[in-house]
């Protein structure tokens, strides 16, 4: 009996041990967090114009059809300087989707009224960024000298900026608060602008892109105003051309597309005028 009870304390002793030693990680098992900085690895920028396809021979346009009676529309806007009174001295065109459209929107502003900025109860100068909706018709349209050129691989593509237009002497000298500082915006009572009907001649620049079969499917404008950009993806589509050779077989290409365009375009009118909250202006001496 002894003998037993000896034995069985022993293999009680030689399993609590064994649970006890189970249960605790031992030094080699833990883990240790160490922070080791990786070098930054360098990025090479590829110099190469991406659109530049090297094929044997390029497009060659057969047909195409300039499109009429087609509606087009776009966003011109505009900052206005307006005073503690509500009178609207000027402003200075930032973006218009027509050509044509700057003396007409400089003097319809002069004619409204507006609610003048409040800095608190006070009533301020300011300057406000007007959006408007312009909308209208090409009547009519002809585009003549066209030329097409593969792209420089070695020069990428951008987008003639919008000529920007300087405020008069009077304006920059006009007294203003920065809107950071403004309890309300300036806003006009009544806004509308009409545009008389005019024959344009305008320089037509854009990034084609030319399937094998001949069409053109996509297209980055370069130097065209923004509200022409639906007149100038219908006369695309109209497009049918000789493709691009490669090896002797069709094959895609990009190419830069210039022409001039004489348009027949119809008055345009405002549909709409929102004040844009989200954007400022800042005359050039005021600029830092």
């Amino acid at each position: 009996m002894k003998l037993a009870s000896i034995a069985g304390v022993c293999l009680m002793c030689v399993v609590s041990v064994t649970h006890a030693q189970s249960g605790s990680p031992r030094a080699w098992q833990q883990r240790i967090a160490v922070e080791i900085d990786l070098p930054v690895p360098i990025v090479v920028l590829d110099p190469t114009n991406p659109f530049a396809i090297a094929v044997d021979q390029p497009p060659r346009l057969l047909a195409s059809t300039p499109p009429k009676k087609l509606d087009v529309r776009g966003t011109a806007v505009v900052a206005a300087y307006v005073d503690g009174k509500g009178d609207c001295l000027g402003g200075v065109p930032l973006e218009l989707p027509f050509p044509g459209m700057t003396q007409t929107l400089l003097d319809e502003l002069k004619n409204v009224r507006f609610d003048p900025a409040r800095k608190g109860e006070t009533a301020v100068g300011s300057w406000v960024v007007l959006g408007l909706d312009i909308e209208g018709r090409i009547k009519e349209s002809n585009v003549g000298g066209p030329t097409f050129e593969l792209p420089d691989p070695a020069a990428p593509l951008e987008p003639t900026p919008p000529l920007r237009v300087a405020p008069s002497g009077l304006l920059l000298r006009a007294p203003h608060e920065p809107q950071s500082s403004l309890t309300t915006f300036a806003s006009p009572r009544r806004l509308k602008v009409k545009a008389p009907e005019q024959d344009a001649d305008i320089p037509v620049r854009a990034l084609v892109h030319i399937t094998p079969s001949g069409r053109c499917d996509r297209f980055v404008p370069l130097n065209i105003e923004p509200g022409l950009h639906s007149w100038l993806s219908a006369y695309l589509a109209t497009w049918r051309l000789d493709p691009a050779q490669l090896g002797g077989s069709p094959h895609e290409a990009w190419v830069v597309y210039s022409a001039r365009a004489q348009l027949k375009i119809s008055t345009l009118d405002s549909s709409g005028v929102n004040v844009v909250r989200n954007r400022s202006f800042e005359p050039p001496d005021s600029e830092p």
